[in-house]
């Protein structure tokens, strides 16, 4: 488990490469984010230049500004990307400072590649950030195969989901049927 302080440096070391994202969080200075996935808990505070610090002196002292609560079965979905996984958290709190926090993260992963580069090169800083990419890629086509698969499955081999066509037809059928029962009863009025 990574200490609130160590993600806190890492991320402000990400963000400080993106002044307008230090700029956005700056606008909510010393607001805590608290994010839990049991037995993780990491919280984070914004400083008043925008970077990132740990919070959980402040935590202590009041309740954090906004907290982001995933079960353990939310860990497959984290992969699958951002809105997945906010679909499965349970928020609570100011959610401006949510989503502000997004926007200043879209920019992490160009920082990650500049900080990779500074580290290990530029040319496997490339070739490692290609690499990442070609695993998201792949993650993301898997998901949508298998999403197709099932929903092929469902449809044409367990025939679990009726054709709109032959729903519109059983409806038809039941508006004659009905017509044709209103038909009949009023014959039988006139002959008895």
């Amino acid at each position: 488990m990574l200490p609130s302080s160590l993600i806190a440096r890492a991320l402000s070391r990400l963000i400080s490469h993106d002044p307008a994202a230090m700029k956005l969080l700056a606008t909510h200075a010393n607001e805590t984010l608290q994010i839990r996935m049991p037995p993780f808990i990491a919280t984070l505070k914004i400083a008043t230049d925008g970077g990132l610090e740990s919070g959980e002196a402040d935590v202590r002292a009041a309740p954090a500004t906004v907290t982001v609560e995933f079960p353990l079965t939310a860990l497959p979905l984290i992969a699958q990307g951002e809105e997945a996984a906010l679909r499965a958290a349970k928020i609570s709190g100011q959610a401006g400072l949510l989503q502000d926090l997004s926007k200043a993260f879209k920019a992490l992963p160009l920082a990650a590649e500049a900080e990779l580069e500074r580290i290990v090169g530029p040319i496997f800083a490339n070739e490692a950030v290609k690499l990442f990419r070609a695993l998201k890629a792949f993650g993301e086509n898997a998901r949508e195969s298998l999403h197709e698969a099932g929903k092929r499955y469902v449809h044409d081999e367990a025939k679990l989901v009726a054709e709109r066509e032959d729903v519109a037809k059983f409806a038809a059928d039941i508006q004659r049927l009905r017509i044709d029962v209103q038909r009949l009863r009023e014959r039988v009025k006139k002959l008895a």
